[in-house]
Order: structure tokens, then sequence, then C-alpha cells
């Protein structure tokens, strides 16, 4: 299993990307209109092989909306996960009474299989769990339709390489870290006493949530020299970013 991409519900999706592009050096490379069904707008980012979104409501009453504003502001909304094969993952999620929120697999792209997991039934971020046939996920550049054909091209790694961890906060992060562990299909380790779980490409942490403080609260980034000496922590679009 591997994380292949964070996403950030905003309101304010032009003050995201100018934020994005001047702390991280990284460029949008996609603008879906597939999303502008669920009435968002969006940008994706390329960081080395992996992707930061921001979706954006540009209607009222969305469930990205109605997040922001209980966030009161900019959030980390989705994690994005993506596997060799996400229909026979989503039919042992299913089997375990998580309920499927969003899946298809006929959409835009054909070999895009989409699933997405109700937050009730999985808490801590918005889940998603996809594949992408006749590709080799493991590769580090590997197909992505989410963020279009051409977004090798709009790759600046002079500052940040990949995304290698999340951070959750859960008022029981141990038994929230079980289910993720169980749904990824991934080890579940202790580190510094705080529950990890050991993905392919990063680590998952959970921990102990406090006031305004749960669900998607952090991410790690595999950084250059150059933007470590810049300083290791930065606090964006409602995420702690630590500078690994």
């Amino acid at each position: 299993m591997r994380l292949r991409q964070i996403a950030v519900a905003s309101y304010n999706l032009n003050q995201c990307e100018r934020i994005i592009n001047k702390e991280l050096n990284i460029n949008t490379a996609y603008r879906d209109e597939e999303v502008e069904q669920y009435g968002l707008n969006n940008i994706v980012c390329p960081i080395g092989g992996e992707f930061l979104e921001v979706v954006s409501p540009f209607t009222t009453d969305t469930t990205a909306g109605r997040f922001i504003d209980k966030k009161k502001g900019p959030a980390g909304y989705m994690t994005i996960f993506q596997c060799a094969d996400s229909i026979e993952r989503r039919k042992f999620i299913e089997s375990k009474s998580i309920r499927s929120l969003n899946s298809f697999e006929n959409g835009k792209y054909s070999d895009f299989i989409i699933n997405q997991y109700h937050p009730k039934d999985l808490p801590g971020a918005l889940v998603e769990i996809d594949s992408v046939r006749n590709t080799n996920y493991k590769e580090k550049y590997a197909d992505w339709p989410p963020a279009g054909k051409n977004w090798r091209r709009q790759i600046n790694e002079e500052y940040v390489e990949g995304i290698v961890g999340a951070t959750i906060a859960a008022d029981n992060p141990i038994e929230l870290a079980k289910l993720w562990a169980e749904v990824l299909n991934s080890e579940l380790v202790d580190k510094q006493n705080c529950p990890n779980i050991i993905l392919e490409n990063a680590n998952i942490k959970f921990v102990q949530s406090k006031n305004n403080y749960i669900d998607l609260v952090g991410i790690e980034i595999k950084a250059s020299q150059k933007r470590l000496d810049m300083g290791t922590k930065i606090k964006i679009l409602g995420l702690d970013i630590n500078f690994v």
C-alpha cells in the first residue's frame, strides 16, 4: 500500500496555491473538472511522485464546505492510497462493515478505480484507496490519473521530493491505528510510544487528540538540504509540515 496523495480543504484556492508555491516551491499540474460535480474546484501539485491537492467549494451545502466550517479554516481532508488491486481491497473492507462512500471504475479514466470510505466507519480522515490498471504503483512516478496526463513535466524537486508520512490525531489513537492497519493491510508498530502504520513509502502516525487538534493534522515531506536550511517545520493550510 502506497500513500499517493494528501488533500486539504479550503475556501480560498488561490491563496492556498500561492502559499504552496512559496513554501514548497512546487507547481500546479492539474485542475480536475470532474470534481465540479461535487461543487468543488481543485488544484493538484506533484511533490516528487506524490501529490498535494487542495479542494475548494464554489457552491453551498457541500461536504467539504461543512468540513471547513467545522474546522474553522483550512484543514487536512483526505488521505489517498494506491495499491495493486483496490477492488479486492474494497471487498475485504466492506466485509468489515465499513461502507463505501463513493466507488466507481468506469469514469473519465477507464483504468482508474476509485474507492472512498465512510468517515463514520473509518474516522481520522476521508480515506480513498485506488488502483490504476496496467501500471506498477510502486514506481516513484507511476501513472496517476487524478493529476492529469502531463504532471511529470511540472515536477520541481528543488525543495521537496516526496510525501513520506502523515499524522492522525484521535481520541483513541491505538484503536484507530489498529483499524487503519487492517484496512490498509499494513504493519502496525510502536515508535516512541505512538502507533505507526508502515506503508511502502510512508508512515502514518497516530497521536492523542486535543482541542482543535484532531483528524489529519500533519504530513512529513522528504526535503532537500536547501529547504531544510530554511527550517524543518512550518504550519500551512491547517497542517503541521515536517521536513525530513
